[in-house]
């Protein structure tokens, strides 16, 4: 199990879609988040969706697929942000997450 999850926002948060660079166990990737959706993708380092995963918080689990996407690791990244802007009532600067 990854110990910890940097997320780090790229960019302003403040806009209707956010990019963010994720890090943990010797991994890396990016997710954007549609604000108003609350909607999340795995992404490319410029935005662009990586296949049709997504995680759709009325379903409550991510649907599709992504080649190449660790799907452990892109829904502890979507928990870890969703917590964060539970919190803060806004898309966060940074979501990182501890496990223990």
């Amino acid at each position: 199990m990854t110990a910890s999850i940097g997320i780090w926002a790229q960019g302003d948060p403040a806009g209707e879609r956010v990019l963010y660079r994720w890090e943990a166990d010797q991994q890396s990737g990016f997710v954007t988040f549609e604000v108003a959706t609350r909607r999340f993708r795995p992404a490319d380092g410029s935005g662009t969706p990586i296949g049709d995963l997504l995680f759709d918080p009325a379903a409550g689990e991510p649907s599709g697929t992504a080649d190449g996407v660790n799907r452990r690791l892109f829904n502890q990244v979507v928990v870890a942000i969703m917590r964060a802007y539970r919190r803060a009532g806004a898309a966060p600067a940074t979501a990182h997450a501890y496990y223990y």
